[in-house]
């Protein structure tokens, strides 16, 4: 039996009842039938630091590299913190974007989600996500997903108005890597 291809989700918090790793985790399961899901822990990746990866990829940064080279698909859930993404995010995606010009997100299909308790559901962190991730690879799904008003989980999980907005966001990412994976394979 073949094996799925893979999905790499990738969190920018790192708080125990984070709202955008309630939603990472709600994806997971949403297309564990589909992919494979790798879902690296972030708060393990080092600063980047060009000295200490002219030495070799520290083993996170390793395991991190190793689980987007396995994935079609990469999904970034952001806080937005201070108008922009979380640092933790940015600091995996300045690794994931080296060696220069070859890095790991070339050629996987990013797309880019955030909820937050503001109302503009993470618009800032979403934009300069944008920006950097379409440097990085030309299978950005431009279309992110904001999920406002979020402001604690209910009982563990996403209030449920927060958790009917993924389906649907999530399987047009996958029909957007289905039609680009079908073009290229098309004669």
């Amino acid at each position: 039996m073949d094996r799925p291809e893979g999905c790499t989700i990738l969190v920018g918090s790192l708080r125990t009842a984070s709202v955008n790793q309630a939603a990472a985790s709600y994806a997971a399961q949403h297309l564990g039938k589909r992919f494979a899901v790798h879902q690296p822990d972030l708060g393990k990746i080092p600063l980047f630091n060009q000295d200490l990866e002219a030495s070799g990829d520290p083993p996170p940064v390793a395991a991190l590299k190793a689980a987007v080279a396995q994935s079609s698909v990469v999904l970034c859930f952001t806080p937005e913190y201070n108008y922009s993404t979380s640092g933790v995010l940015k600091n995996s995606i300045d690794w994931l974007s080296r060696p220069f010009r070859s890095g790991s997100l070339t050629g996987r299909v990013v797309a880019i989600a955030s909820v937050t308790p503001s109302s503009k559901g993470g618009e800032n962190a979403r934009e300069h996500l944008l920006k950097v991730c379409g440097v990085l690879t030309e299978r950005l799904y431009k279309v992110t997903l904001g999920i406002p008003n979020v402001i604690e989980l209910e009982n563990g999980s996403l209030p449920d108005r927060a958790r009917e907005i993924l389906p649907n966001w999530l399987d047009d990412v996958v029909a957007f890597y289905s039609r680009l994976e079908n073009r290229e394979a098309a004669p």
